[in-house]
């Protein structure tokens, strides 16, 4: 049974690194430049890729929770987001790629959506 957990993240993650690895050597520039000539497309494309990520690894941990402070977070958000943070600030040594914030928003909006189906439901 794990397995039909991991396996969708796996998959998921060998996409999305392979991108991040592609566009990194600048091999991915037509379809960098592609999706960019869309309105936001870049932006919508890191909400929705980190974000798929980020639920696909809280649905393989099942939800696993971590206490920082007070705070219980959720263990595949909090890897994920830690993960590109570190990508977006490596891309400032890549002649090709640019560190922008506003990527960097948009991964953390898609992480924090990715999140909304682990919410405690309180009973009305």
């Amino acid at each position: 049974m794990r397995l039909k957990r991991w396996l969708p993240f796996s998959l998921f993650f060998l996409f999305v690194a392979g991108i991040i690895i592609g566009n990194d050597l600048g091999r991915l520039r037509t379809m960098i430049n592609w999706v960019g000539s869309f309105p936001f497309g870049d932006k919508i494309g890191h909400l929705v890729l980190i974000g798929t990520l980020a639920f696909l690894l809280n649905y393989a941990l099942d939800g696993r929770t971590i206490k920082i402070g007070r705070f219980k977070v959720l263990l595949g958000c909090s890897i994920v987001a830690i993960g590109m943070t570190i990508e977006e600030i490596s891309q400032i040594w890549i002649p090709w790629r640019t560190f922008d914030l506003v990527d960097l928003s948009a991964n953390y909006l898609g992480i924090g959506l990715a999140g909304l189906k682990w919410l405690p439901k309180k009973s009305v």
